[in-house]
């Protein structure tokens, strides 16, 4: 026991010995600078829950040894911010950690999965390698399956939007307008002016959405807007010169383009066929004039149909060849011969009993309406079906600007200078009529009935609404801005419904429109 006492005593001794002890060390100190995220104002939640596609915007605030860094990033070198996201849970596949944005504000869409993320936003100091963090719980909710694609002009290039409502998508919760998708999810606009928007179900397992130019032409993925395919993609030996004048898919799928005046397809309904491994081939050769910027949207037995703009008549491709040649020996007694037309070709749309309704006009702008049955292959010997003067049609001194053709009925709408015109072109006067005109200072740039382009011959690909909803495009040259007008219209006499207009805005001039189906 006075063993263990003596013990005691030394260690309490030398405990105070070193409590009293004064360390000269010598040590080196530095103050961090302190970097502060500032989520304060109300404006920014920690849980966020989206549909994919939407901008999620959180207005973060930096604050750098108390100077607000916003907007004087350049003035913090030292500081570099990113934006991450991680997948939570264990559902598989698991997504990889991914940067979506470098910067302190963000306000981006996002095409994340249909997942649960967390998304950190960090600060780091380079100069001290230390960090700051902020973190959020983000839902990602399913895209929305359906919409009506905008392709329009822009400071001369080409971008594309979105519209989706009730008409479009019945079962829909927030109806929402997007401009500009494929800039915001390619970086850049397509060079060139546009020429046409098209979702294809051409290929098989992956369908794509066509938007051509006239300088380029690229293949998307219908729920990013990402680019699948480039024009050097789409085809086995890519023209020196890009310059997409028409294009178009069938349902038989096929898809034609006539590039910078040459015909190229290709034939997709071997099973399993994809853009992977099949693409549009050489030029069609063949003796033929300058083609118009046209082919032909149904189709049966053929690998297209093209109009020769020099000697005035109507070319096809056969089915399974690669020449352009002329079409069957009309028989006598139709409306018009397909091999000798006479007239300039203006523009089209697939309409009733799936024929193709082609305006036509003569060396004085003098308007007719040619009914083409390309699609009934037993009768290709009797194309011409229809031909109506337009001489008692309103508008057309202003030239027609787009048509669009219904198949549940008589119905043909065309659009010049600032009205749509319904054409009831059966009756015995065939009159054409106004049914609409655009605000002052807008002029109609395009008109879509809302239908897809294989029509019938697809029902499966039928939209909500089919022929009953139309589709007017305005712009305001001065203002530099586009306006999509929405009617409910009657599919069988064409009747609008002038009451149901509903505008949407944000785009700019206009030249064409179509269904996307997912």
């Amino acid at each position: 026991m006075n063993v263990l006492k003596y013990i005691v005593l030394i260690v309490v001794t030398c405990s105070g010995l070193w409590a009293c002890y004064d360390d000269k060390g010598n040590y080196n100190y530095r103050e961090l600078n302190k970097i502060v995220i500032d989520s304060t104002g109300g404006m920014v939640q920690s849980d966020y829950s989206i549909a994919r596609l939407d901008v999620l915007d959180i207005p973060l605030k930096v604050y750098y040894n108390g100077k607000l860094v916003n907007g004087a990033e350049e003035q913090f070198p030292d500081l570099e911010f990113n934006w991450v996201v991680y997948q939570k849970g264990i559902e598989t596949p698991i997504a990889e950690r991914d940067t979506i944005a470098e910067g302190i504000a963000l306000k981006l869409p996002i095409e994340l999965e249909e997942k649960d993320w967390e998304l950190v936003f960090t600060v780091l100091d380079k100069k001290s390698d230390t960090r700051e963090f902020m973190k959020f719980n983000l839902k990602v909710n399913a895209a929305l399956s359906e919409g009506w694609m905008v392709v329009y002009e822009r400071d001369g290039k080409t971008d594309v939007g979105l519209i989706v409502n009730k008409l479009i998508a019945p079962n829909v919760t927030k109806e929402r307008t997007w401009v500009d998708i494929y800039s915001a999810f390619n970086g850049v606009p397509l060079e060139g002016k546009p020429v046409r928007v098209l979702y294809s179900v051409s290929t098989q397992p992956i369908a794509a959405v066509m938007v051509v130019t006239d300088k380029d032409m690229v293949a998307l993925d219908p729920l990013s807007f990402r680019v699948l395919h480039s024009f050097d993609d789409l085809f086995w030996t890519a023209p020196a010169v890009k310059s997409p004048g028409s294009y178009t898919a069938f349902f038989n799928k096929r898809e034609l383009v006539i590039n910078a005046g040459k015909v190229h397809t290709v034939n997709f309904s071997s099973y399993g066929s994809n853009r992977t491994n099949q693409f549009f081939g050489v030029p069609c050769t063949g003796d033929y004039g300058e083609l118009a910027d046209w082919c032909a949207n149904m189709i049966s037995g053929y690998s297209g149909i093209v109009y020769d703009r020099v000697n005035q008549c109507f070319k096809c491709v056969k089915s399974g060849q690669t020449a352009v040649t002329s079409l069957q020996v009309q028989s006598t007694g139709i409306a018009f011969d397909c091999n000798d037309v006479g007239l300039d070709l203006v523009m089209s749309d697939y309409g009733r009993n799936n024929c193709e309704y082609v305006l036509m006009k003569d060396a004085r702008d003098h308007y007719y309406l040619l009914v083409a049955d390309f699609c009934t292959f037993a009768t290709q010997n009797m194309i011409g079906v229809g031909k109506y003067d337009m001489v008692n049609c309103g508008g057309l001194a202003s030239g027609i600007s787009s048509v669009t053709v219904g198949y549940k009925g008589e119905v043909l709408y065309y659009a010049a200078g600032n009205g749509v015109y319904l054409y009831d072109y059966k009756s015995s006067n065939s009159t054409g009529d106004p049914v609409w005109e655009a605000p002052e200072g807008e002029v109609v740039t395009c008109v879509r009935l809302q239908k897809y382009y294989q029509g019938a011959q697809m029902m499966a690909n039928i939209p909500p609404n089919d022929c009953e909803v139309l589709y007017i495009a305005t712009y305001n040259e001065k203002e530099g801005k586009g306006t999509v007008y929405q009617l409910r219209v009657n599919p069988s006499n064409g009747v609008v419904d002038k009451s149901s207009e509903k505008p949407f805005y944000g785009f700019g001039k206009v030249k064409d429109m179509g269904w996307k189906i997912k």
